[in-house]
């Protein structure tokens, strides 16, 4: 592995405050191959009570047989159901009679009350029972509810995972539907060294048990903790990301946990430097790196240490130019803390405050000018959700809460792609429901002609006999968004009507679900959407 770092300047000018981003990076090798792979002690730990009947546990019982199928000899698997009582489905042992496991899971049945902690402990008991550095020891757990039974305090569960952690065994947690409390599944897993994730709709939860499982396959490093030693030239250090921190000192560590195969894993630090007095270069920090590596021989501990440089030049000397890559970052994980403040505000009622937190950080992106695809989906994610903020509790519920909570802590734990996969399938969801409500063939709805639309909190009158929409600027409506054409549809007035047409662009237009492939009568009410961009028309 290799071990580096970037910040956004590296030249400041002598004698005026700074606050410098710095970026560390631990770039990882090739993924093992099968033979090659630590091999898993893995407790799977399910929650089958009354809530998980239907939907639910049809796909929970599909995604544990796909991570059976998917283990090897050398794996060591258990099975923990809890509901209000706790029950070994499986106990720990290789993974050798594939069929015969999967015949249990299906006869598993829904009922009772969530008893998490009896589970949880079970789960790391049969861990435990076969722990070892030649392993990999896991617990999965995943509910749908709150804990109601045996330890239910959020503040023990979470000393919990931490004491499991320091023991060597870590746990990620798994929501299922809008009734389970995020908040505490993301604290035990960032306590006990694990993952979270949200599971929006049952259907979702094969691919999350797919993607736990392809991360755990290709584990190449354990244990990292990147530390910033620093000097008398910084006055405060600020992580932007979500990892667990310590202080010892002038020294601060993060604990990243594991490194899997072809990951680069990043460290975002906000740093406050005062005046520095002299020109030259000047040691702002020390940056360490450990971790354990996984190699044929076992686990080899590594340490790696860095100076933290910076050079220090009088005003308009040398050119001062930020670093593109670390300036796109730090736009995302403030996104990201944003979100994060907008929830705290909207939890207090205040969702004028939530909006604005999101547009402020919107209006980040659009002023730092980057030209970024990244960035560009950001921005307008931010803008959507302010704007649903703005509606207030009728927009703001359980499900848009986890939603906006787990986008935040996916991007603040270097997972912004699983950030950007929540949303499309958000996306689709959506789309598919409102075809779902709609007639078999779209027809116009025959109601009164609109005379403005609004996209993204942004409402356009509709005046003139010719309106294009596209993202070129030589559009009548602007709708700068990726997946927009740059000509993407138009409106004409004919006969007092305004008719919608497709400019034969790549992604193209649909109206209910339905995509428009002939001129369409806009009607008061017509949500259109360009790709992904909802259009509602209206009346002024």
């Amino acid at each position: 592995m290799q071990a580096d770092f970037v910040l956004d300047y590296d030249v400041l000018t002598i004698q005026q405050p700074h606050k410098v981003y710095l970026i560390a990076r631990l770039v990882a090798g090739s993924a093992p191959d099968n033979e090659q792979r630590r091999p898993l002690n893995l407790s799977m730990v399910i929650d089958h009570s009354g809530s998980m009947a239907g939907e639910k546990l049809d796909y929970t019982r599909q995604a544990a047989q796909f991570l059976v199928q998917n283990l090897s000899t050398r794996d060591i698997l258990s099975i923990v159901l809890y509901n209000n009582r706790v029950e070994t489905l499986v106990t720990p042992a290789p993974v050798q009679h594939k069929d015969a496991i999967n015949q249990r899971i299906d006869d598993v049945k829904a009922s009772g009350t969530t008893n998490l902690s009896g589970g949880w402990l079970e789960g790391t008991n049969h861990v435990a029972e076969n722990q070892g550095d030649e392993y990999l020891n896991r617990v999965i757990l995943m509910t749908d509810g709150l804990a109601n039974r045996g330890i239910i305090e959020p503040e023990r569960l979470v000393a919990l995972g931490a004491q499991k952690y320091e023991t060597g065994i870590s746990t990620t947690t798994m929501g299922l539907g809008d009734d389970f409390n995020e908040d505490l599944l993301i604290a035990i897993a960032n306590a006990s060294g694990g993952a979270f994730y949200f599971i929006e709709s049952p259907e979702v939860t094969p691919a999350i048990f797919q993607e736990e499982l392809r991360g755990l396959l290709r584990v190449v490093g354990q244990n990292l903790v990147i530390s910033v030693e620093l000097t008398e030239h910084v006055t405060n250090v600020a992580q932007l990301n979500a990892y667990p921190a310590s202080m010892d000192k002038q020294r601060v560590s993060f604990r990243l946990g594991d490194v899997f195969g072809e990951e680069i894993k990043t460290l975002a630090l906000e740093l406050s430097l005062p005046g520095i007095d002299h020109t030259g270069e000047v040691e702002i920090a020390r940056l360490r790196f450990d971790y354990d590596e996984l190699t044929e021989e076992g686990a080899q501990h590594r340490v790696l240490e860095m100076p933290v440089k910076i050079n220090i030049a009088p005003e308009g000397e040398l050119p001062v130019v930020a670093n593109a890559d670390v300036s796109q970052s730090v736009l995302l994980l403030k996104s990201a803390q944003a979100r994060q403040t907008a929830v705290e505000q909207a939890d207090k009622g205040d969702y004028n405050a939530a909006s604005q937190v999101l547009r402020t950080a919107a209006d980040a992106i659009s002023e730092a000018n980057l030209d970024d695809s990244a960035l560009s989906e950001e921005r307008e994610a931010l803008l959507k959700q302010a704007a649903d903020m703005e509606i207030g509790p009728d927009a703001y519920d359980s499900h848009s809460r986890k939603m906006m909570s787990t986008q935040a802590i996916y991007t603040m734990t270097d997972r912004h792609t699983a950030t950007q996969a929540l949303r499309v399938r958000e996306l689709e969801r959506m789309l598919k429901d409102y075809k779902d409500k709609q007639p078999a063939q779209q027809q116009p709805k025959g109601g009164p002609t609109p005379s403005a639309v609004t996209w993204n909190g942004n409402t356009f009158p509709l005046q003139g006999d010719l309106i294009r929409i596209g993202r070129a600027p030589q559009n009548e409506i602007i709708i700068d968004a990726k997946g927009v054409s740059r000509f993407h549809a138009q409106i004409v007035r004919q006969n007092g009507q305004m008719i919608l047409e497709d400019l034969d662009s790549t992604n193209g237009t649909h109206i209910g679900g339905f995509p428009l492939q002939s001129p369409y009568s806009l009607s008061t009410g017509d949500e259109v959407f360009l790709c992904n961009e909802k259009l509602v028309f209206h009346a002024d």
